[in-house]
């Protein structure tokens, strides 16, 4: 929330024949404020300052007659402006997330949970790889929206994918992140102590350099089942509550290693056609006795301590995922996936008992409600987690719906849930639809938010659509999933007061329609992009914009919105308008072709300026932020200058900081505000010499003057706790 005003003065001014030229402003009240000196025709010959503060009052200032070049200005007529507010950039939250605490008590990792496991009174849940955090997190039954992050590791070369629990420890699998190499180790539930198997074995992921110690965060004093080969790691975990049998399933080898739970010492094999990718393929029930996914059907083996065998079969399912049992009654839960996108609850001897969920899930409706689940995960697998408590209730993974959701046993019919814990993974993509901007989009997700109340935690928002599931298949690619850079780059309702959006989709750009019934709608796939033309945006009045580059000046170019057809699709003229140029000269802002991860945008400001945005880190020390007037052919003005970030709009760059890799993404005009973001990967607080994420936001008037610069930088000693860090947001 950005609270406050913008007001500007403009002083005629006669540059003097010997500077320094003198004017003068008064402030109505105390004031951050900014400067510049510009000519006849309005265009920007110097910043004179940014962001400095003066109290309400008369002030004299200097102008020594040079430009921003340091070259003396040779006009005679300038304007002098300042603007002058009291603008507050203000931390509200997060959209999307459920919990009800903030800071270190937040739940949120870099994927989406991986596997559950539910003793005593709370619930564990493992995040896979998780960028320098840890990989196991936790909430209480009772209270859900508080993650207790019940260990310290931060290993950025394991992923933790599985759980399972008995009365004493947690088992845990890492399936390899930036090391291959798997095993499987334990936390002693009273301390959250890694244990110690007296049969284990030590692992090292990775040694100091020049040495033979091993990092700290990467040193397993004793673990179990070491594999080098990803095609090797585990694919399902379980342990017996009251036993003493730990199963590993490996579906590469098409094998379930027992061990003793306690010393870790092999015990038996069972050898069992495995689902190969998969994850959670392993139960134990109450009784001792393992569950197994294997193909289609699930199976239970009993006698694991002497001699395991086959005891019965489950073979009325669709698409098994995953499975999870209680410490109560002898029964099983399978979430079954494919055409069912359904939990399912099952007795020792395989009789179905219950059923949770509808029919398909989110098919053919994209509609969310608290009855339905989806289990669609990246690069078109599924994947899902279960977890029993102890009073029969039962937690999952609902996938593409970013979120974990309990059900009751004794809850209504059909099933709905009544908690969730839900966040967002890392997600490059969000948009808002300027036709009602209610509607908040990140990746394939729609959010309903309320518009003029806070952001209170877990509050003011509500997940009502997930456009993911029910695609039609020719959108669906490996982005096609709720994170990363999958979903609408942009979302508009237009004119006609329906609503399309634009997506990338197995290297091309789609239009499709949201509509306000049913699944989306493929409109119009987009031609390829000319050479050396920027991909294609849609803009608020739905006109499709883009930019062309030449050998001496960048075109802005954009095909407007002509009407719609019989069908009510947009039509668009063939022949694109050609808003403004500039001369792409050294140091000026012109878009350079950088990563963002997303089309860059040419928007325009309610005086008619389209804005131009260099977010690269190289090839240009000179101006980031640029504009030029409609029907132009030369800059109007450039701001935000290579520099140290300063809070004040300076672009850090690589000549000033070798550890950075990316620097801006995007930038958006809204009425006579512009505001880019500069997320910084890798970047250098110069002061401090840490490094990390910039998450830094600059806010400029459409007269090229600074107003503000917002976000918490990852590199504070605690980022866990900073309400504000999104990290390497987009």
């Amino acid at each position: 929330m950005l609270a406050g005003a913008i007001s500007s003065l403009a002083i005629a001014g006669i540059a003097a024949a010997a500077p320094p030229t003198r004017f003068a402003f008064t402030l109505p009240r105390d004031a951050t404020t900014s400067a510049g000196v510009y000519d006849g025709q309005g265009r920007l010959i110097r910043t004179l300052w940014r962001a400095e503060k003066f109290p309400a009052g008369v002030h004299l200032n200097d102008w020594d007659g040079k430009g921003d070049a340091g070259r003396a200005y040779a006009g005679r007529e300038v304007v002098f402006k300042v603007i002058h507010h009291q603008i507050n950039p203000v931390w509200e939250g997060v959209i999307g997330n459920s919990s009800t605490a903030e800071g270190a008590n937040l739940h949120k990792s870099f994927e989406p949970p991986t596997s559950l496991a539910v003793q005593g009174s709370r619930a564990f849940y493992a995040v896979g790889y998780n960028e320098m955090q840890p990989g196991v997190h936790a909430f209480d039954l009772a209270s859900p929206g508080n993650n207790l992050r019940p260990v310290t590791s931060k290993d950025p070369f394991a992923a933790i994918t599985m759980i399972a629990a008995d009365a004493k420890r947690l088992y845990w699998v890492n399936t390899g992140g930036i090391v291959h190499t798997s095993f499987v180790g334990a936390y002693d539930l009273s301390s959250m102590r890694p244990s110690v198997f007296s049969a284990g074995r030590p692992q090292c992921l990775n040694v100091r350099p020049n040495s033979t110690r091993c990092y700290e965060d990467q040193d397993y004093p004793s673990v179990l089942d070491v594999e080098t080969a990803r095609v090797d790691a585990p694919t399902g975990i379980a342990v017996q509550r009251r036993g003493r049998v730990l199963a590993v399933a490996h579906a590469g080898k098409n094998l379930i290693r027992l061990f003793d739970k306690t010393t870790g010492a092999p015990l038996k094999r069972i050898a069992v056609s495995l689902a190969p990718r998969s994850m959670n393929q392993l139960a134990m029930s109450a009784s001792g006795d393992l569950w197994v996914i294997s193909g289609g059907s699930v199976m239970r083996y009993t006698g694991l301590d002497s001699n395991p065998r086959l005891a019965a079969t489950i073979s009325s399912l669709t698409q098994p995922l995953a499975l999870a049992a209680g410490e109560g009654a002898d029964e099983v839960w399978v979430a079954d996936g494919g055409a069912s996108q359904q939990i399912k609850r099952f007795n020792a001897s395989g009789k179905l008992l219950a059923t949770i969920g509808a029919q398909g899930g989110y098919a053919t409706d994209p509609r969310v409600t608290e009855d339905k689940l989806c289990f669609q995960a990246r690069e078109g697998r599924e994947q899902t987690a279960l977890g029993v408590a102890a009073d029969g209730s039962v937690w999952v993974v609902d996938t593409c719906n970013n979120r974990m959701l309990r059900f009751r046993p004794d809850g209504p019919v059909p099933a709905r849930s009544d908690a969730q814990v839900a966040y967002l993974p890392a997600s490059y993509l969000s948009t808002v639809d300027h036709g009602n901007p209610q509607r908040v989009f990140s990746n394939f997700l729609e959010f309903e938010v309320e518009r003029n109340a806070p952001l209170q935690p877990g509050q003011g928002w509500k997940l009502v659509r997930n456009w993911l599931a029910g695609m039609p298949p020719s959108l669906v690619d490996e982005r096609a999933y709720n994170g990363g850079f999958g979903g609408f780059t942009s979302v508009e309702t237009l004119s006609n007061g329906r609503t399309y959006g634009l997506i990338q989709t197995k290297g091309r750009q789609v239009i499709v329609e949201l509509p306000a019934n049913g699944s989306l709608r493929v409109v119009k796939t987009l031609p390829q992009p000319l050479e050396r033309a920027t991909a294609r945006v849609m803009y608020e009045n739905g006109d499709l914009g883009y930019a062309l580059t030449g050998p001496k000046g960048q075109s802005v170019l954009r095909q407007p919105l002509k009407g719609f057809d019989s069908s009510g699709n947009p039509v668009w003229s063939t022949e694109p308008v050609q808003l403004t140029s500039v001369p792409t000269l050294p140091g000026s802002p012109y878009y350079r072709g950088a990563f963002s991860g997303m089309p860059p945008r040419f928007p325009v400001t309610s005086s008619g300026h389209v804005v131009f945005f260099d977010q690269a880190v190289e090839g240009n020390e000179g101006f980031h932020l640029g504009a030029a007037r409609t029907g132009s052919t030369e800059w109007l003005w450039q701001s935000s200058p290579t520099g140290r970030l300063d809070g004040k709009g300076s672009f850090q760059t690589k000549r000033i900081d070798q550890s950075i890799t990316y620097g801006g993404n995007s930038v958006w005009a809204h009425g006579r505000n512009i505001i880019y973001g500069y997320h910084g990967e890798f970047y250098k607080d110069l002061q401090s010499g840490r490094v990390g994420q910039a998450n830094q936001f600059m806010h400029f008037d459409e007269s090229g003057l600074f107003i503000s610069q917002f976000g918490q930088p990852s590199t504070q000693p605690s980022p866990a706790d900073l309400a504000g860090l999104s990290g390497n947001a987009f």
